[in-house]
């Protein structure tokens, strides 16, 4: 019986080191194709890796790489970074208490079922509220705090924590930070149900909205009207919202790799805030110094990025200090972060990594999502090891 015993707990562990060989080889393989995808489409893709000094300045050491790092691409999720600088600063500042409690329903205005990755719901099940089928809260009674709304923006991208912190503080609050960020190639950052309310909208199922003529109007540079009088429909209009939230259901019967979802959410990517590689990396680089902004500002923001729950395992096995944000829309995957890796010829260094690819086909797109490839990306280039190599042979300056 022990033989036998002894045979299987041996069997099984062969089993698990096999599979475990096989994930890490795919995982691999599936960075290395990102690598390629970067090189191979550089108007869509940027990379910035960088060493910083104490004062969070770039260092020259041989291992920096900034390529493309001049071109302004979709962010995704990666620009609530710049809603937490915001919020950081007016918390300092004395214009918003983090122990405000704020009743669910006022953040459940800004909520679309089913577009948000069930990050909502996660944010609900972490401050012990349920939520129903739908993803609203069960108790409308209930209530978070301000700081447990930019907690959820952060930990799990909660766009509807993102559109009311933007709502409280304001777009003159907004340009305002983004100045202060050194962003000067950032487009206008807005609330994100505008966008959405144009993808997944009740009154045009099909989509058959000309995009073309949104851009020309001139959404990408701030005139978002087209954008505000959706929003203002669905926060204030019962029925056109009620309406709205019917047809989520429907649409979410759509495979997300299906030819109309696809062309519907890639032909809107425009409709979303574009910056720069270099401008967030040394965004990133200040906020890990701690001169961002302010001290107590870095402090907020470092508390929330390095604090991720998700993030813990490459916490625990590549860095000291780890804190990042990324993003994730249709062809879209974006990552900004600030690193000390354990080893590696940079390891105890303190490093920047932005990696930013737009226009990945939906098949690229769902592996690397699968695999977190831009997540293992940037453990190669924080640590200057494998991959970066390849990039830094085209993007070295």
């Amino acid at each position: 019986m022990a033989v036998g015993i002894l045979f299987f707990v041996l069997a099984v562990s062969v089993l698990l080191a096999g599979g475990i060989y096989l994930f890490v080889n795919k995982a691999n393989n599936v960075k290395r194709k990102l690598a390629d995808f970067i090189l191979a489409n550089p108007a869509s893709t940027a990379v910035v890796a960088c060493t910083l000094d104490e004062r969070g300045e770039f260092v020259a050491d041989g291992h920096e790489l900034f390529y493309n790092a001049e071109q302004p691409l979709v962010m995704a999720s990666t620009m609530k970074v710049v809603v937490l600088a915001a919020y950081a600063d007016a918390v300092v500042n004395g214009e918003l208490d983090p122990g405000d409690r704020v009743p669910i329903a006022d953040v459940e205005r800004y909520y679309v079922p089913l577009t948000d990755g069930g990050a909502h719901v996660s944010g609900l099940k972490s401050v012990g509220i349920q939520a129903d089928e739908r993803g609203f809260a069960r108790d409308q009674a209930a209530a978070m705090t301000l700081d447990d709304l930019a907690r959820i923006m952060i930990y799990y991208s909660g766009n509807a924590e993102t559109d009311y912190l933007l709502a409280r503080l304001g777009p003159d609050k907004m340009a305002s930070v983004v100045q202060k960020a050194g962003l000067e190639h950032h487009s206008p950052i807005g609330l994100t149900l505008g966008p959405v309310l144009a993808i997944f909208n009740h009154k045009d199922p099909s989509f058959s909205m000309d995009l073309s003529q949104l851009a020309s109007a001139g959404i990408p540079n701030g005139n978002a009207s087209h954008l505000d009088r959706l929003t203002e429909l669905y926060l204030h209009d019962q029925q056109w919202q009620a309406s709205q939230i019917q047809f989520m259901n429907s649409v979410s019967r759509e495979p997300v790799g299906g030819p109309d979802m696809w062309a519907r959410q890639t032909a809107a990517l425009q409709l979303f805030p574009k910056g720069t590689a270099r401008e967030y990396a040394q965004m990133m680089a200040r906020i890990a110094a701690g001169r961002f902004i302010s001290a107590q500002v870095s402090e907020i923001m470092q508390h929330k990025l390095e604090g991720v729950p998700s993030d813990w395992p490459l916490r625990a096995i590549f860095y000291h200090r780890h804190g990042t944000k990324d993003g994730v829309t249709a062809g879209v995957l974006t990552l900004a972060s600030h690193a000390v890796p354990r080893r590696g010829p940079l390891r105890h260094q303190s490093r920047v990594v932005v990696v930013l690819t737009n226009g990945l086909s939906v098949e690229d797109w769902a592996e690397q999502l699968r695999y977190q490839g831009h997540y293992l990306l940037a453990i190669d280039l924080a640590q200057a090891t494998d991959v970066f190599d390849k990039l830094a042979r085209v993007g070295l300056e």
